[in-house]
């Protein structure tokens, strides 16, 4: 009696593992095949959200057995004093940042808060290989420390294809038959007169 028990568990261990993986995969921000810009291969999502964002990768780094990728821009907008900062990047489009409350990055030699980030102040920060988020210095000291900085996820919205409008189902060929059904009775009837009144 306990084989049908222990197929039945083993099934369910195997799909739980294979939803493990699927999450790990989908966590990670990228794979690296070299220690360059081309050999960083982004995840799908990553590139679902941001599609140029190979092209503005600036130099890969590791720091305590992680891989991380350099990015540096210019503050585009800063909206709602450091709420969200877009990142315009020379060859790769913008990116979007949503900064936690208070924060302070380094930013243009000097300790920053992103509530006073003004257009065009130039900002560097780091994407880690096992999570798509942005890790931005504090300070300039030998023992730098990083704020993580989450990275707005967006989706292109591409506009549903306009198609000439369709009848429903209803509207056929009914009302044509029940006009053309009205059309000679009123003939039929139209003659019934003349006839009478020839007699």
């Amino acid at each position: 009696m306990r084989g049908p028990s222990l197929l039945l568990g083993g099934v369910i261990a195997s799909v739980l593992a294979t939803a493990a993986l699927a999450q790990t995969s989908i966590d990670r921000s990228f794979t690296t095949v070299s220690k360059d810009c081309p050999g960083i291969q982004w995840s799908a999502e990553a590139l679902k959200a941001y599609p140029n964002i190979a092209r503005a990768c600036q130099a890969v780094e590791e720091r305590n057995g992680k891989t991380y990728v350099k990015f540096a821009g210019r503050v585009e907008r800063n909206i709602n004093r450091g709420e969200q900062l877009t990142i315009n990047f020379r060859d790769g489009g913008t990116l979007t940042l949503s900064p936690p409350a208070n924060t302070k990055l380094y930013v243009n030699g000097k300790e920053t808060s992103v509530a006073s980030l003004q257009r065009g102040d130039q900002l560097q920060f780091y994407v880690p290989e096992d999570e798509f988020v942005a890790q931005v210095a504090e300070d300039d000291t030998p023992q730098t420390r990083y704020v993580v900085v989450p990275i707005v996820y967006r989706e292109v919205i591409q506009e549903p294809e306009q198609s000439a409008a369709v009848l429903p189902d209803t509207a056929g060929e009914m009302p044509l038959v029940a006009l053309s059904g009205l059309m000679l009775l009123g003939l039929g009837a139209g003659l019934s007169v003349v006839r009478m009144r020839k007699r």
